[in-house]
């Protein structure tokens, strides 16, 4: 995972950008203490803090991305081990 810094809230997070359509992102915090649109969101809706993405933060992942900060990484299924 490699660090990423958002471009809106400066919020830091580890990321891991699989392909177009997968990111991993691992919060350094709970995510409604350091992030607008989270914290937001809690506000509005006592009952839960859930959302379901930060849209600026994948803003920033993608702008990182196309910018060649975040290096997509690969998975690989892992291998068997002959007995």
């Amino acid at each position: 995972m490699q660090s990423l810094e958002c471009h809106t809230c400066g919020n830091k997070v580890l990321v891991a950008k699989y392909s177009p359509v997968h990111t991993s992102i691992q919060w350094t915090g709970p995510a409604h203490e350091t992030c607008r649109e989270f914290a937001s969101a809690a506000i509005a809706d006592k009952t839960t803090t859930y959302l379901p993405r930060c849209g600026a933060l994948h803003e920033s992942v993608d702008r990182a991305v196309r910018d060649g900060r975040l290096v997509p990484s690969r998975r690989g299924e892992p291998q068997q081990i002959e007995p």
